[in-house]
């Protein structure tokens, strides 16, 4: 992948007349996320912008905006974004009220059939076979979902265009060895990616267990004063 940046007028040169992808890793959290997250997101987004605003300068306007599991155009496609982004909504409508166009970017019954693959998966199964007939039709979708997205990209960009894609960090879409991509990475990634680890670290450990002294006398402050002493584990 190219470097990130403003650059100088004689290295953006080398990129005239080719086709350019920047390649935004999309982190999206759900309703009612932490205030610390809702920041962090924010800021990154933030960020987003900048970078890509910098990439514009050197190597032009962005054309073509794509996004992961969106399969419609227009203001459908605008409406899917913000309920599967509402973050980076923003900033793709901004994209797109400039200089870009929203492109359809994955096959609608492909995305579909992945996410009950996934439902289906997170209710928990029992069955053995049932599970492994769900996890196989999983990654099956998964690798046609990236499969499309190359192919459209590669349909859609032509000589000396600029597209841009926002798409989870572990995708494993391959693109034509032709597009120049330039992976748009600003400082609040890290932050990002640092927040998440302490969670799923926060998440993995037990709770302390308090000894029995501390048990003892947690249990004697939730008494009522007017009780009768307590025996044992009866309140």
């Amino acid at each position: 992948m190219a470097n990130l940046g403003q650059m100088p007028r004689p290295e953006a040169d080398r990129f005239m007349g080719k086709r350019k992808l920047f390649l935004v890793p999309n982190y999206v959290f759900p309703p009612g996320m932490p205030e610390e997250a809702e920041k962090l997101a924010e800021r990154y987004w933030s960020e987003v912008r900048d970078h890509v605003q910098n990439l514009e300068r050197s190597l032009g306007p962005v054309r073509h905006v794509f996004h992961e599991m969106l399969y419609e155009q227009g203001d459908e496609g605008m409406k899917l974004i913000e309920a599967m982004n509402p973050l980076g909504c923003n900033f793709v409508r901004t994209l797109c009220s400039s200089s870009a166009t929203l492109q359809v970017t994955e096959d609608r019954s492909t995305v579909e059939e992945n996410m009950d693959w996934q439902r289906c998966i997170s209710v928990g199964l029992m069955s053995q076979k049932v599970a492994t007939l769900a996890m196989d039709g999983l990654e099956e979708t998964t690798q046609k979902r990236y499969e499309n997205i190359g192919a459209r990209i590669d349909e859609t960009l032509k000589e000396d265009d600029n597209g841009i894609l926002f798409i989870r960090e572990d995708h494993r879409v391959q693109f034509p060895s032709d597009i120049q991509v330039f992976y748009v990475a600003p400082p609040g990634l890290d932050a990002i990616k640092r927040w998440m680890n302490q969670q799923r670290r926060s998440f993995s450990q037990p709770p302390a267990q308090e000894g029995p002294e501390e048990t003892q006398e947690a249990a004697s402050e939730n008494v009522p004063e007017t009780a009768p002493e307590s025996k044992g584990e009866e309140s």
